[in-house]
């Protein structure tokens, strides 16, 4: 058994309080994180990435634990949305062009705006007021994303994206104890549940195609993704049919 104070206890109560967060039950996994919190910074040192990472989560979850649980931020299946971000997904703005001095910088979703196609983000800076991103500008950091065909199994969180000179687009991974971001191309990644993506390149069900739907589980004996375009209806699809560019 653990110890009390044993890092693998605290990762552990990590991964469990991140469960939570994804069900938007955050007064819940706040004590765990908190507890995490405090077993890091009791047994790591103070430059370890496991303690910047779960400090940085904990003041998120903080927020979100204090903002009103009304209907635009639960989850219950009847009124769910597969087709949106989630209030309080994590998300980091790019290639805005009328105010390119917001690039790079990451916030949470706070509201989807119907009217507008475009969602309100709380930005991390300090004071800063909510601004309006249209989902194009928006990139998801999405936590426990595998990267495929390496030496050894790495999982990290997406951090940016880039296009190259060839039209390809990389995603930039953190990696826990390593220095050095990993830059993949998308089919090199396994998206974790929870994750909205874009449907592309359906040729037999084109009906489908630019429309948003909502990872629930990877299907290792079919090699696809379970894909809920709503709540009574999932497909099963290919990992080239679909794309974290929203």
């Amino acid at each position: 058994a653990l110890g009390e104070d044993h890092p693998g206890l605290a990762t552990h109560l990590k991964n469990l309080a991140g469960l939570l967060y994804a069900q938007r039950k955050f007064n819940q996994a706040l004590p765990l994180l908190e507890r995490a919190a405090a077993i890091f910074d009791r047994t790591l040192e103070p430059n370890h990435p496991h303690r910047k990472q779960t400090s940085d989560a904990l003041q998120r979850l903080r927020e979100l634990a204090a903002m009103p649980q009304t209907g635009a931020t639960t989850i219950a299946t009847a009124s769910r949305r597969y087709d949106i971000l989630l209030p309080g997904t994590r998300v980091v703005l790019q290639r805005l062009e009328a105010r390119p001095e917001l690039n790079r910088q990451r916030g949470f979703v706070k509201k989807f705006l119907d009217n507008k196609h475009r969602y309100e983000v709380q930005l991390d800076t300090k004071d800063a007021k909510p601004v309006s991103v249209s989902p194009q500008n928006l990139l998801q950091l999405s936590e426990d994303v595998a990267v495929l065909h390496r030496d050894s199994p790495l999982a990290g969180t997406i951090t940016d994206s880039r296009i190259d000179d060839d039209s390809t687009i990389r995603f930039a991974l953190r990696v826990a104890g390593r220095e050095n971001l990993i830059w993949a191309t998308e089919s090199e990644l396994r998206l974790p549940p929870g994750t909205v993506v874009t449907l592309v390149g359906l040729t037999s069900n084109p009906t489908l195609n630019g429309s948003r739907a909502t990872i629930d589980s990877w299907d290792s004996s079919a090699g696809r993704y379970v894909v809920s375009v709503s709540a009574k209806k999932k497909v099963k699809l290919k990992a080239a049919n679909v794309t974290v560019i929203l």
